[in-house]
C-alpha cells in the first residue's frame, strides 16, 4: 500500500501490484527496478514472461540483480482504472474538421472521463508520473534496501526514470533509459517532434520493401499502395472481416482512415519480429490486404470490459501532457502544420491523441510538461540510448534530455525500431555492461545493433 495522495496521506491509500524475479545469492548485487513503457504496459507481465525463458533481460543482470517489476497505479495488477467500455469504444474522430465534430469530441471525452472516475474513484485524481516515481521509492524502503535505486525503463519507463532521479537523486544508483521521451517540450513541439519521427520511420519502412524480398509490397511503389488504402479508408472504412466484438482480442469491424494511420505506427515498432511483436513483414502484408479490402490486420482493438488495458494509458496521459486547445481552429492549427510536417501520417501520434482525447478530461493535468529540476544534476551518470529512427520517441528528444544533463550518455542506435534492450545486440550489451559493471559507453558511440 502506497498513499493515493502524497500531500494528503491520510485520505486513504493505493494497492500496488509487483513481481520479483531473484538473482543467485551468490551473485547477486542488489535490486533493479523495471518499466517497460506504455504509459500502461504491464511491468509484472515482462517479469514473469522473463521466468518462463522469454529473452527480456541480458543473463548478466539476471544473474547480478532481482528484477522488480512493480504495476504503476492504474495498471496492471494494482489497483486499476476502470471506465465503461461502451462508451470507450464509440467511435470519434481526433481530427475534427468541423464545429459539430469538435463537439462531439468534447462531449465524448467528457463522458467517458465521467464513467472513469465514477467507476474508478479518488485514483483519477493520482495518476501521474510524480506519484508513480514516490511509489518506487517507497517500494524500494519496503523491501529493506538501503542502496541505491537501480531502474532500467523503455519508453514511458524513461519519464518514470527521469522523474525519480529529479526527486531523489541522492537516493539513485545506476539508471539506463531506452526510447527517451522529452517532457519538457510545448505541445507543438511535442506534436511536431513525435509526427516527423513517425513519417521519418514510415519512409525507411517504404525504402526498406524496395529492396527487401520479405515485404510483401516488393517490387511495389509501397508509399502509393499505402496512399491508395488510405484514400479508400478516408471514402468510406475498409471492413475487416475477422474482427469479432467480444473476448480478449475484440476488434473494430471495419477501419477509418484515422485509426489506419494509428495502427501502422503501432506495427512500426519493431522491423523484425522480436520478443512477441510483430515485424515489418508483417505490416507490409497488413498494408497490402487493406489495399485489397480487408484490413482486419489494422483494425483498432476494443474495450470489453471495466479494466481495459486501454483505459490506464489515457488517464495517465491526461495527468502529465497539457491539452490546452480551446476551440476547434486552436486543433485545426495543429492539424495543418503536422499535414505539411508528416504529410503521410498527419500528426497521428500518441501526443496527439493526448492532445485531443485529454480535452474535458475530469482529473486536473497535475504534472505538466516543464524544465527539468535543477537537482537531477545531482544525479549519478545516467546511460540514455536511443535508435536513429524511432517511430515513437525522437533522436530529438534523446538529443534534447542529454543536453539537459551534461554527465550523462547517449548511445544511439543506427537503425530503426522503439527502444533497443529487448534486441539484445550492441546497444543492449552496453546496457547490461553498465547496469552490472558501471561502464558508461564512451559520449556520441554509435552502435547499430
Amino acid at each position: 500500500m502506497v498513499p493515493m495522495d502524497y500531500e494528503h496521506p491520510e485520505d486513504g491509500t493505493v494497492e500496488l501490484g509487483m513481481v520479483r524475479l531473484s538473482a543467485p545469492q551468490s551473485t547477486r548485487q542488489g535490486l533493479l527496478f523495471y518499466n517497460p513503457g506504455g504509459p500502461g504496459d504491464v511491468a509484472s507481465e515482462y517479469i514473469l514472461e522473463a521466468t518462463r525463458g522469454a529473452p527480456n533481460f541480458g543473463q548478466s543482470v539476471l544473474h547480478n540483480y532481482d528484477i522488480i517489476g512493480i504495476d504503476p497505479r492504474g495498471v496492471g495488477m494494482s489497483q486499476p482504472v476502470k471506465c465503461n467500455p461502451d462508451i470507450y469504444n464509440e467511435r470519434v474522430s481526433s481530427f475534427p474538421t468541423s464545429e459539430a465534430e469538435f463537439q462531439r469530441l468534447l462531449a465524448h471525452n467528457k463522458a467517458l472521463g465521467k464513467s472513469c472516475a465514477e467507476l474508478t474513484g479518488p485514483l483519477i485524481d493520482h495518476l501521474d508520473t510524480v506519484n508513480v516515481a514516490k511509489d518506487m521509492g517507497l517500494v524500494r524502503r519496503a523491501l529493506n534496501e538501503e542502496g541505491k535505486l537501480n531502474f532500467l525503463g523503455r519508453s514511458y519507463g524513461s519519464q518514470i526514470g527521469l522523474t525519480y532521479a529529479e526527486l531523489f537523486p541522492e537516493n539513485m544508483g545506476r539508471m539506463a533509459l531506452d526510447g527517451i521521451v522529452d517532457h519538457t517540450q510545448p505541445e507543438t513541439s511535442t506534436l511536431n517532434n513525435e509526427a516527423t519521427t513517425y513519417e521519418m520511420v514510415l519512409n525507411q519502412f517504404f525504402a526498406w520493401c524496395n529492396t527487401t524480398k520479405n515485404c510483401t509490397l516488393h517490387g511495389q511503389d509501397a508509399a502509393g499502395v499505402y496512399e491508395s488504402a488510405m484514400r479508400s479508408a478516408e471514402e468510406h472504412p475498409i471492413p475487416a472481416p475477422a474482427c469479432i466484438s467480444t473476448g480478449d482480442n475484440a476488434c473494430r469491424s471495419d477501419v477509418t482512415a484515422e485509426e489506419l494511420r494509428s495502427n501502422v505506427q503501432n506495427l512500426l515498432l519493431f522491423q523484425n519480429t522480436t520478443a512477441g511483436y510483430t515485424g515489418w513483414d508483417f505490416l507490409s502484408s497488413a498494408i497490402a490486404q487493406a489495399a485489397e479490402g480487408n484490413a482486419t490486420s489494422l483494425s483498432s482493438p476494443l474495450a470489453t470490459s471495466e479494466t481495459s488495458w486501454a483505459y490506464p494509458g489515457l488517464a495517465i496521459g491526461c495527468q502529465d501532457w497539457l491539452h490546452e486547445s480551446a476551440s476547434l481552429a486552436d486543433l485545426k492549427y495543429k492539424i495543418n502544420m503536422a499535414a505539411a510536417t508528416a504529410p503521410h501520417t498527419r500528426g497521428t501520434t500518441q501526443s496527439f491523441y493526448y492532445q485531443t482525447n485529454c480535452l474535458g478530461w475530469p482529473a486536473r493535468t497535475t504534472n505538466p510538461q516543464r524544465q527539468l529540476a535543477s537537482r537531477i544534476l545531482n544525479a549519478p551518470p545516467m546511460l540514455l540510448v536511443n535508435a536513429l529512427y524511432d517511430p515513437s520517441t525522437s533522436i530529438v528528444w534523446a538529443t534534447g534530455i542529454q543536453q539537459r544533463i551534461p554527465n550523462s550518455v547517449l548511445l544511439t542506435r543506427s537503425g530503426s525500431g522503439h527502444t533497443s534492450y529487448q534486441l539484445r545486440g550492441d546497444a543492449a550489451a552496453a546496457i547490461d555492461a553498465f547496469l552490472v559493471e558501471g561502464i558508461l559507453p564512451q559520449p556520441a558511440t554509435v552502435v547499430y545493433s
